[in-house]
């Protein structure tokens, strides 16, 4: 926008050096301009190491979105140089007066502001979004890692710089990187690095990529804001898989949940989790198992049971029951030793062994590029010959260090960028090679909750607590910056079934599986039976399906009242301004935790059309449905009363007129 923006950097990598101490500057001359439909490429030398730079910016008319910019840096010399590239992109926009930064932390174990059921002693202190008014000379940034330590994975790669009616946003697309907002004398100042001091090194012939940063202005509030840019992800940077089929994202279950069940209960795929490819506890009493990295099913009885003698058969049985295969595959040493005639696996030990292939941690360096291609080559083989339809990948799968030296330096501080690249030709090479593939993420439960992870993820773990109440506060959150469609929910459904030893004391079968439909779904029990869910999943599954998916994937998403605090009412709106086939053009989630607001709330309602008429339609307070002009509800509101002490709620908007 042109009334804000003073001015944009793009900075070309700044300085290198050729095996010796002393850093050079890159001096770069532009040498060709390249026109494109969505935007341009511009080629520049440089007339000392003698490499090149392609810097590309693209953007979307149509979807109002960002404009991305990005780069490649080719070592075209013919020897190895190690480059210092520092910022690598900023801008400036002025304010009236001094903005507010949004920031938000990635909350992959639980949300902040929750007591995690598992164990009531600890209480995670936070309000999961951060804002800071930008006065001059205050600096704040959001910084990304893929470590996988609970609750510690720092923040979405992303920073929206508000000014009340308008405002402007930044975001990186890759796991190891850091957006920054300082308030300046005018407005505030965006830019993105690679974190601190980054150097790494570049082979002959090598090049090094500049991942996308994304930058956008906006009018309007948060919200508004935030619908645009989501839209414009889903539709440009979301998997195909995803965006192109109108059943995604696909409702699933835990395999203990009999395949036949799951059909019955409006289940569209079965997950198998943690631990399928052994029974070997690596301590008796503990929950983790030997050979995490040995892609062998050793436990048949999980397929014998189903008249199955393979994994093949399994997979096949699934899809004649129209049923997707998750299955969970860990990029870990399997620490077996082969025999002679055995194909070589992921493990350090025995004649076949690659240690030079794993970091110390036993975690797959994918800074190795014979790794990289064995996994692209093992896997394309397991999840073909199996059947499996969606890999589901955890615990990393990116390191955060090794002491290898491959791509990257012996523990340096690039391990995790030529790592996540080792990983996301992986998945891109699956994507291009395997029809319908699904890749799922769940990293510890959002340790990697970026963009560059996400336009992969066809769904992605919002936290790791397993419980309704965290989950539901994290997708409040996340779901300023992620399609809805793409954060999954997976809940302990036992956490709010009274009965159940996992019931945490409050909510109840209703107020759970409500707050578990607004996203993607993923329902687990640690009961291991299903008798006293199957009501409530066939229920709302079924719902979830029918009326909330559509609107997951196209209605504009509204935060409604304020974040959840398990004491205030809260909620959040689906809605659309157009009438779609099923006529649903909208849904209202509320929750009421305790009577501290009383019984009655009245609440804003947003993204409906004034000239459409809509049933106003109470799920289970039906007498309190009536008929209203998209107009009246926008104008005055919705009121919703709700006489239990807690209580939840879904009201749909369906055109009638």
């Amino acid at each position: 926008d042109k009334d804000r923006a003073i001015k944009a950097e793009i900075p070309l990598p700044k300085e290198y050096n050729d095996q010796n101490d002393e850093k050079v500057a890159f001096e770069w001359t532009p040498v060709r301009v390249m026109n494109k439909d969505d935007g341009f490429d511009i080629l520049f030398n440089d007339l000392t190491a003698g490499c090149t730079y392609r810097l590309s910016a693209k953007g979307r008319r149509d979807l109002c979105g960002p404009v991305e910019f990005s780069g490649m840096l080719i070592n075209t010399t013919n020897k190895e140089i190690r480059i210092f590239p520092d910022e690598i992109f900023a801008f400036e926009a002025s304010f009236d007066k001094a903005p507010t930064s949004w920031r938000f932390i990635k909350e992959s174990g639980i949300a902040e502001g929750i007591r995690w059921n598992v164990d009531t002693t600890q209480y995670f202190e936070g309000p999961g979004i951060y804002k800071d008014e930008l006065k001059e000379g205050v600096c704040v940034d959001a910084f990304s890692d893929t470590r996988w330590r609970f609750n510690k994975n720092g923040w979405i790669p992303m920073i929206y710089v508000d000014g009340e009616n308008s405002g402007v946003y930044i975001a990186m697309e890759w796991p190891y990187s850091r957006v920054i907002a300082k308030g300046t004398r005018d407005g505030v100042r965006l830019s993105a690095d690679f974190r601190e001091d980054f150097t790494t090194r570049l082979c002959p012939a090598s090049e090094f990529t500049v991942p996308p940063i994304y930058v956008g202005a906006y009018d309007g509030d948060l919200d508004e804001a935030s619908n645009i840019f989501k839209k414009w992800f889903f539709y440009e940077k979301a998997p195909k898989a995803l965006v192109d089929n109108e059943n995604e994202p696909y409702t699933q279950v835990d395999f203990y949940v009999h395949p036949e069940k799951a059909g019955e209960l409006g289940i569209q795929s079965i997950k198998w989790d943690y631990g399928w490819w052994s029974k070997q506890k690596i301590k008796e009493d503990d929950f983790w198992k030997y050979h995490e990295g040995s892609w062998k099913l050793r436990m048949p009885e999980m397929i014998t049971k189903y008249g199955c003698n393979t994994m093949k058969e399994f997979g096949d049985y699934l899809e004649s029951l129209g049923l997707n295969w998750t299955v969970y595959v860990l990029l870990h040493d399997s620490q077996i030793e082969l025999d002679d005639d055995e194909d070589d696996l992921l493990t350090t030990v025995g004649k076949n062994a690659h240690p030079e292939w794993f970091t110390n941690r036993e975690l797959l360096d994918l800074g190795n590029v014979e790794a990289v291609e064995y996994c692209k080559r093992k896997l394309h083989q397991f999840f073909v010959q199996n059947n499996v339809g969606t890999w589901r990948s955890d615990f990393g799968p990116v390191p955060n260090y090794s002491d290898k030296k491959n791509r990257h330096d012996p523990e340096g501080n690039d391990v995790q960028y030529w790592c996540s690249r080792g990983f996301f030709d992986v998945v891109d090479y699956l994507y291009e090679t395997i029809p319908g593939f699904r890749y799922e993420c769940c990293s510890s439960g959002g340790a990697m909750k970026d963009f560059a992870t996400m336009r992969r993820s066809v769904v992605f773990n919002n936290d790791d607590s397993a419980h309704y109440q965290s989950l539901r506060t994290t997708f409040y959150d996340s779901s300023y910056c992620f399609p809805p469609a793409q954060l999954q929910a997976p809940c302990n459904a036992d956490t709010f079934m009274p009965g159940s030893k996992y019931y945490i004391g409050y909510g109840d079968e209703h107020y759970g599986m409500r707050a578990m439909i607004m996203g993607a779904v993923m329902l687990g029990s640690w009961d291991q039976h299903i008798k006293h869910l199957a009501p409530y999943y066939k229920e709302y599954v079924n719902l979830h399906n029918e009326k909330i998916k559509p609107l997951i994937r196209h209605a504009n998403l509204y935060h409604t009242l304020p974040r959840p605090d398990n004491i205030h009412w809260d909620g959040m709106q689906y809605g659309l301004d157009y009438i779609p086939e099923n006529k649903i053009c909208g849904a209202l989630f509320l929750f009421k935790p305790t009577n501290e607001e009383g019984n009655t709330k009245t609440v804003n309602i947003r993204g409906l059309n004034p000239e459409i008429t809509y049933s106003v339609d109470f799920y289970e307070r039906k007498d309190q449905s009536y008929i209203a002009t998209g107009k009246e509800l926008m104008e005055n509101g919705l009121t919703c009363t709700i006489e239990e002490e807690l209580g939840s709620e879904i009201i749909f908007f369906t055109a009638v007129k």
